[in-house]
């Protein structure tokens, strides 16, 4: 897909939330990946997959927290894994940044709001597409979340924004588990994004430059 159909696809502006906490060192240091900061202080993600509590590892630029992943453990006795384990879905969840399509879900800010204060962050789905098409995923469900009856994924549930938009919206159908195309629910990035670039793709910048 292009530019303009990504944009279509996941609108034009992606929320990133995060705990306000943690604002100094995206200013200094950009939006990590969590895996990325457990290795930037010599930690093993695995030692940090499945956490029930957050994680606040403390890094030159300041603390960063990471958020607990009690809503994927909820699946724990679940079948809707098709491939891999439990904590295999949690490592590679964790080497991910999230954005939402629109606003966050409503659960997704509870769960964090019990942490602390929250920024959502808003990117310009446009710039991010420019720098980042190939490391960016789209999916049509929370793949962080496995409450109630979760959805059946795998690792093919992501699309990458490289692919057509039919092989998006036309994923779970392919594979019998819809009848009806997929709309975005969640966006992915499977990097990390530096300061300058993070900066360049907010849409109000001031949100870092008060605390940078």
């Amino acid at each position: 897909m292009d530019r303009d159909a990504f944009i279509k696809l996941a609108g034009p502006v992606l929320f990133h939330a995060t705990l306000t906490s943690n604002l100094p060192g995206i200013a200094a240091a950009g939006l990590m990946r969590p895996a990325a900061v457990a290795r930037a202080v010599g930690l093993n993600p695995v030692d940090l997959a499945l956490r029930r509590d957050p994680e606040t590892i403390v890094l030159g630029h300041g603390p960063m927290t990471l958020n607990h992943q009690r809503p994927l453990l909820a699946g724990r006795d679940k079948d809707f894994l098709t491939g891999g384990t439990l904590q295999d879905w949690a490592l590679q969840l964790d080497e991910r940044i999230f954005f939402w399509p629109r606003k966050a879900p409503t659960a997704f800010v509870g769960s964090l709001s019990q942490m602390g204060d929250l920024t959502l962050l808003r990117i310009d789905s446009g710039r991010i597409f420019d720098a980042c098409a190939d490391h960016l995923f789209l999916a049509p469900i929370n793949t962080g979340a496995a409450r109630r009856k979760p959805a059946a994924r795998g690792l093919w549930i992501y699309s990458p924004v490289t692919g057509t938009v039919d092989r998006f919206r036309g994923n779970r159908v392919r594979r019998g588990l819809r009848k009806s195309s997929d709309s975005v629910s969640e966006v992915s990035l499977t990097c990390d994004l530096p300061r300058d670039d993070l900066l360049a793709m907010l849409v109000d910048p001031d949100v870092l430059s008060v605390v940078g």
